[in-house]
């Protein structure tokens, strides 16, 4: 796959719902960073609260910092899957904080992302990277499902989707040999999914050793190398192995 440096360009910037509209063209694809989000696109989504607004911007000083990480994501992917897959994203400061959800895929209005912050008021670089291919993953899995051994991935589940419906995101052990990551991954087909896609992209300790010390989670990592291997030959298991430096045991 080919790799390159910080390749998002400044294309545009217009007027727009009374405020500035920035948006950056990814170089090698059709994928659009936009660092606001207006009314029109927001009111889509389904967890907003009620205040009504006319944009809601990025602060300018972490723009850099947010294209590079959106820089660093979509450049693990072919240029064709993202062509076929990602046209915008939206990238903005938190509306309602502490209540916004931090990622959401809406079809035609595009990927929309609400910067998460750590505790020193930075943005927390790998949890934004982290959500990133969290909901590219919701549009792949919704698109391309048939390449998805979706039989096989539910034969290891030793919980029904929906049994447990919690928002909560931390690795829990004691759901490992039962087949999930965490208590938000047993919702359903997706969350399950994407709790493994948006962690086979990024270097997090304790997801590989959970997956290497529990069969079930390496079974399931199997399968999803295997489908995005099958969208993509360079996103094969060998590639997330090496991209996080971790070897399995034979």
């Amino acid at each position: 796959m080919k790799k390159s440096l910080f390749l998002l360009v400044l294309v545009v910037i217009t007027q727009w719902v009374y405020a500035q509209t920035i948006c950056w063209q990814d170089s090698l694809s059709k994928a659009k960073v936009y660092l606001s989000i207006a009314e029109q696109d927001y009111k889509y989504h389904p967890h907003r609260t009620g205040r009504a607004f006319e944009v809601i911007e990025s602060a300018p000083e972490f723009h850099e910092t947010i294209l590079r990480i959106a820089n660093k994501s979509l450049r693990k992917y072919s240029n064709e899957l993202l062509n076929n897959h990602v046209d915008r994203l939206y990238i903005y400061d938190q509306f309602d904080r502490g209540n916004d959800l931090m990622g959401l895929y809406r079809g035609r209005h595009g990927l929309l992302f609400a910067i998460p912050y750590l505790e020193n008021g930075q943005i927390d670089t790998l949890d934004l990277e982290r959500v990133i291919h969290h909901e590219i993953s919701h549009r792949l899995l919704m698109f391309e499902g048939k390449y998805f051994d979706l039989k096989s991935w539910k034969q290891i589940n030793r919980l029904n989707y929906g049994s447990i419906k919690s928002y909560n995101r931390d690795f829990d052990p004691e759901l490992y040999d039962k087949g999930f990551l965490n208590k938000y991954g047993v919702m359903n087909k997706y969350e399950d999914m994407a709790s493994f896609a948006e962690n086979i992209f990024i270097n997090k300790p304790i997801f590989w050793e959970a997956v290497l010390s529990h069969e079930a989670l390496r079974k399931k990592f199997d399968i999803i190398c295997d489908f995005y291997g099958a969208l993509d030959p360079s996103l094969n298991q060998e590639f997330f192995l090496q991209l996080n430096g971790i070897v399995l045991a034979d």
